[in-house]
């Protein structure tokens, strides 16, 4: 069964996993996600703690997959532009940002728009073999020597063959505020280490100017040449 980031974070909130929304959404959607979902296909990987600083950034920021806890949004407000492929993930943001239900593999802005994208913890949700054109799209709309800033976390190798959902517990401290959440997704079988990533940026052409690493996350900025 393919599922999207909408329905991955459906599931999980019934256990939950991430906030509890569940109830709300009815007894029969509840049901139906348990039969979808066993508990024994979840695979629960340690609390992480990750500490997201403000950070300078000319004109419009353009996040990909800011819907959710948005949390770019929630760091610089009306300057960030919000795409997410889900409706209702953007309805489920803080306000601030200008929200757009959009594709990331194709980006409906013109080239060179943006002097900065961002991805928070996104490109998680989406499948190995899209990865290359989001990298090359992200690209494309960047302005010369602008930056992608990417936040996600280094995925092992999947160990346990009936674990095919891995889960994050996450404590995001913002400067105001501390966001508790558990993100989860469908687990890539041969991983996707940093060097994974880095692979991907230096094929659609970017730079890396810096990386760091925690616990099972990292942060990637990378340049277009």
């Amino acid at each position: 069964m393919n599922m999207d980031k909408k329905t991955i974070r459906s599931l999980v909130m019934v256990f939950g996993v991430i906030a509890a929304v569940t109830a709300s959404k009815g007894f029969a959607q509840e049901q139906q996600a348990r039969r979808l979902l066993s508990e024994d296909r979840l695979f629960y990987f340690e609390d992480q703690h990750l500490t997201v600083s403000d950070f300078p950034a000319k004109g419009y920021i353009l996040d990909i997959g800011g819907g959710g806890e948005g949390i770019i949004g929630q760091l610089k407000g009306s300057q960030v532009i919000a795409i997410d492929i889900s409706k209702y993930e953007l309805e489920a943001s803080p306000s601030g940002p200008l929200k757009i239900i959009m594709d990331a593999r194709d980006l409906k802005f013109l080239d060179e728009a943006f002097s900065t994208v961002t991805s928070f913890f996104t490109l998680m949700y989406i499948n190995d073999r899209d990865h290359e054109r989001v990298f090359d799209e992200i690209y494309r709309v960047l302005k010369k020597r602008g930056r992608f800033l990417i936040w996600d976390i280094a995925l092992p190798r999947r160990s346990h063959p009936d674990k095919d959902i891995f889960i994050i517990p996450l404590s995001i401290e913002l400067p105001e505020k501390t966001i508790r959440t558990r993100y989860g997704s469908h687990w890539s079988e041969d991983g996707r280490s940093l060097a994974y990533f880095k692979r991907l940026a230096g094929k659609a052409g970017f730079e890396i100017v810096s990386e760091k690493t925690w616990d099972r996350m990292f942060f990637i900025e990378c340049r277009k040449r």
